[in-house]
């Protein structure tokens, strides 16, 4: 009965006519969390159930149109989670309630649109946690899944909620309802949307606990590159902030302790006022505008000493804390206190990261002084360039497959079209392409900018087998969009080599006509196989 209303629905659609699935909302676009990626999908449904999703499905394949799943207000600076122009895009908006939950073994299954802080406000009442796995806890599910949504961990199996996964449902190419387990399963913990419709996901979950923070900055990073790595293991997470412009840095650690260990404190990062806000965004307007980069390292030397002292407060009088202690959630996973207003949706921030064998990384520290060491008075203005740890992971294309991983991190202020460059993003860049053609780096398939993402299916062993759980579970390739057909070369990078590529993030320049007018493409100061222009 069920497969025959899904066909009835499918016949629907097929015929053009508007039923329930529709939003009742009149955008035609969806948009990222900056306003500076729009796409045009040809529908946007938001299903109620996995019947709907399967009757869309049917009625795309039917159609001969493509699918792919993202939020109205994607996280991500590029277009993975959007459907090709005219095409056909799902919301899981409707879909984010608790399926089934079970105390005794510490399971819960979720419908994947559930936003991750939800999900922890209703395990803390259970006395049950998820693993540590991200900093910025308003994410779907299916979104972490799709990206492969990372923190900070060596003490944990990973950092990733993908690897915490036990089951999970899709709805296939075919629009059936597949529950995927082994091999497909590890295929599909990261996926970029292009295996099926996520919609139902179980995780292992464990007794919840508390951690206190330990907040610190060090005004010289001299032999930083000998102490990363026994930082990271030495803790249960770390995070570090390196700022070479300045020769500091600072770490943000992690430990557990005892639940009935009194505190009650929360991870306060995003908690900006209005004030504090305002001036960011003059300064941030400013390091663009005027010459010189005083201005830069200014704003540098204002967030490190953000980042050297506690942005703990305690939830019952909002008061920052010096000595934190709170649940593990509340503590590692900050949240804005209007999810709509995050300073980073209202500023002109952008970020791009990187994963390397963590055993290279003190290699590339010396790598990144000798590049910042050719290019004098280079700060890196909002967080420097930002550490972050996890064990290898059983995905087969999350940034950690099969290695043990430094996540390498750097934010900086957006480029906006017409407008000018951040002082020294040719630095950035030129940081860039040596973690890449130096390091093997994975881009992380949320952040960054196009020409990040090249070669990428030689950066990971099991690439292999991801495609051939692709043609099983979506044989005539209804999830695709333009993102999936360049990261895996169907459409190569160098088909964005047009004039002034480089400006938009399209492209690493080979040419001068690729650069900004005023540049011209060169190699790098310190790592010559980069081309930056200057």
């Amino acid at each position: 009965m069920k497969k025959v209303g899904r066909l009835l629905l499918a016949g629907l659609a097929v015929a053009g006519v508007a039923f329930a699935l529709h939003s009742n909302e009149p955008e035609s676009t969806i948009s990222n969390y900056q306003g500076t990626y729009t796409c045009h999908p040809g529908v946007i449904y938001d299903p109620t159930s996995v019947e709907e999703v399967q009757a869309i499905v049917e009625a795309a394949l039917a159609q001969g149109k493509t699918v792919m799943t993202g939020n109205r207000k994607f996280a991500s600076q590029i277009d993975a989670a959007c459907a090709a122009d005219d095409q056909v895009q799902i919301t899981l908006k409707q879909m984010d309630k608790i399926v089934q939950f079970d105390a005794a073994s510490k399971q819960i299954t979720v419908e994947a649109g559930m936003r991750f802080n939800d999900l922890n406000e209703f395990l803390r009442t259970q006395g049950l946690a998820v693993n540590m796995v991200t900093e910025l806890g308003t994410f779907t599910i299916g979104g972490m899944l799709g990206s492969g949504t990372h923190g900070s961990t060596l003490e944990k199996p990973s950092n990733m909620l993908a690897d915490y996964v036990t089951r999970m449902k899709i709805v296939d190419g075919q629009g059936q309802a597949r529950v995927l387990t082994g091999d497909l399963l590890d295929a599909a913990r990261v996926n970029l949307g292009v295996l099926g419709v996520v919609v139902e996901v179980t995780l292992q979950l464990e007794d919840a606990f508390k951690v206190k923070a330990d907040v610190k900055g060090y005004l010289s990073d001299e032999g930083l590159e000998e102490k990363v790595l026994e930082i990271a293991r030495s803790n249960y997470s770390a995070n570090i902030a390196w700022f070479p412009g300045l020769g500091r840095y600072t770490t943000t650690l992690y430990n557990p302790v005892p639940l009935d260990t009194p505190g009650e404190a929360y991870n306060a990062q995003a908690d900006v006022s209005d004030v504090e806000e305002f001036f960011f965004g003059l300064l941030f307007n400013a390091a663009h505008e005027f010459p010189g980069s005083g201005l830069q390292c200014l704003a540098a030397k204002a967030r490190y000493q953000a980042r050297a002292k506690s942005y703990f407060r305690d939830i019952q009088t909002g008061k920052k804390i010096s000595d934190p202690v709170g649940y593990s959630d509340q503590m590692q996973y900050f949240k804005c206190k209007d999810p709509n207003k995050c300073i980073w949706d209202r500023l002109p921030i952008a970020l791009q990261e990187v994963a390397i064998d963590i055993e290279q990384l003190p290699d590339w520290i010396r790598d990144v002084r000798q590049i910042v060491a050719a290019h004098p008075r280079t700060c890196f203005p909002l967080n420097g360039i930002y550490f972050r740890f996890g064990q290898a992971s059983k995905s087969y294309i999350g940034m950690s497959a099969d290695r043990d991983t430094a996540f390498v991190g750097i934010e900086y202020t957006l480029r906006q079209e017409g407008k000018k460059e951040p002082k020294n993003y040719f630095v950035n860049l030129e940081i860039e392409q040596m973690s890449l053609r130096k390091y093997g780096a994975r881009p992380h398939w949320g952040k960054n900018s196009v020409a990040i993402f090249e070669e990428m299916p030689s950066r990971f062993n099991r690439w292999p087998e991801f495609l051939q759980a692709k043609n099983e579970l979506d044989p005539f390739n209804v999830f695709t969009n333009p993102f999936w057909e360049r990261v895996s070369g169907e459409i190569p990078l160098e088909d964005y080599l047009t004039p002034g590529c480089n400006t938009r993030g399209e492209c690493y320049c080979q040419t001068d006509e690729h650069c900004p007018t005023g540049t011209r493409c060169q190699p790098g100061r310190s790592y010559t196989d980069a081309r930056i222009c200057r």
